[in-house]
């Protein structure tokens, strides 16, 4: 069979997120967080699960009633690894052989506590070093620049925080099924924002295949989503991919644009749209690749989510699927030479994983 590529995922996230809508991935997360009072839940990961886990911030501490924190692993280890009775670390990794991921969950063990992992890969690292292995449903995927697992996370995530919901008595068994049918209708909906993506991509492809520098500016939800689009055009394209938070981009960063950069402004939110149009607007004095997107107009027209917390997450699959295009188009999949040394003095990952990625 042919390998899969990063836009076969992307095809393929609508089956995986119904697939878990389907079962019951979320119980065993949702039982350990019942087990006890919460008052902070803690979620450590890096890279496109850090991400993730930001895109649904909103959407968690709006169901699970506590302050939810995103922190990557090196920090929790070394910094922020008190753990009071009352707060709750899950370590995320999709991988499964992230050492920064599988140092924190020994950090968690050290500590007396539970040490509770995520993953796609229950056979992995991950299997030796978390007391609760939690399977979040999505499978693997064979190419190293993540799309499926992010969005596949990011519902699953959202699951468990209305079943924890729903135990803690918030949440009627009504009201879950209306908000899991919510959740069903957002999958939909995500199924048709891909081709959306794909002809945006097709109509605006001059500019986007000669982007130099990037800046992806959003809010809330939309701040996740930033994060995610800029660490995939970067790792992919090989081009310099900033995130800000939307009016941080008025402070500082608006000061080195020039015309060769192009730029994303992320507001879907009733909160972002009136700021996020302004400096849309006075981004494209400066350069004309300029691209607002929102759920009313803009650029990439999504159809509507059921739920506002998480409309950004339609904006995915058009920066997914635009590296994925675009690096194949160029030839920008190998690396430097230099990046295969730099990978041999240093690696993120176990001794076991095999890599994925194109040197």
């Amino acid at each position: 069979m042919e390998k899969r590529t990063m836009r076969d995922y992307v095809y393929l996230t609508p089956s995986v997120l119904r697939q878990q809508l389907a079962g019951q991935w979320e119980e065993p997360l949702a039982a350990a967080f019942a087990a006890r009072p919460v008052r902070i839940l803690r979620l450590v990961a890096s890279g496109s699960s850090y991400n993730a886990a930001l895109c649904v911030r909103p959407y968690l501490r709006k169901w699970l009633d506590c302050e939810v924190l995103v922190t990557e692993p090196f920090t929790f280890c070394a910094y922020e690894s008190c753990l009071p009775a009352d707060e709750l670390a899950v370590v995320i990794s999709q991988s499964g052989y992230s050492t920064n991921a599988l140092h924190a969950l020994d950090t968690i063990r050290a500590k007396g506590r539970t040490a509770i992992g995520i993953t796609s890969d229950p056979g992995s690292d991950f299997r030796t070093h978390a007391d609760l292995l939690i399977d979040y449903g999505c499978g693997q995927e064979s190419v190293g620049y993540v799309t499926m697992g992010v969005t596949a996370l990011c519902l699953f995530l959202c699951l468990f925080a209305l079943r924890s919901a729903h135990l803690a008595g918030r949440l009627s068994e009504d009201g879950l099924a209306a908000e899991r049918q919510k959740l069903a209708q957002w999958a939909d909906a995500y199924e048709q924002a891909i081709p959306a993506g794909e002809a945006l991509l097709r109509s605006r492809y001059r500019q986007l295949s000669a982007m130099q520098t990037v800046c992806i500016a959003g809010a809330g939800a939309a701040w996740g989503v930033a994060r995610e689009a800029a660490l995939k055009l970067m790792e992919t394209l090989q081009i310099p991919a900033c995130a800000y938070e939307l009016e941080e981009f008025l402070h500082g960063p608006e000061l080195h644009l020039t015309p060769n950069h192009t730029l994303f402004f992320l507001a879907s939110d009733p909160h972002d749209r009136a700021r996020g149009a302004q400096l849309s607007r006075a981004a494209s004095l400066v350069t004309e690749k300029t691209f607002f997107f929102t759920d009313d107009g803009g650029d990439l027209p999504v159809p509507s989510s059921p739920d506002p917390l998480l409309t950004p997450l339609l904006f995915l699959p058009f920066f997914q699927l635009t590296a994925y295009r675009l690096t194949e188009d160029l030839h920008r999949w190998h690396k430097h030479p230099l990046v295969a040394a730099f990978e041999s003095a240093v690696s993120g990952k176990s001794a076991n994983y095999v890599s994925k990625e194109v040197l």
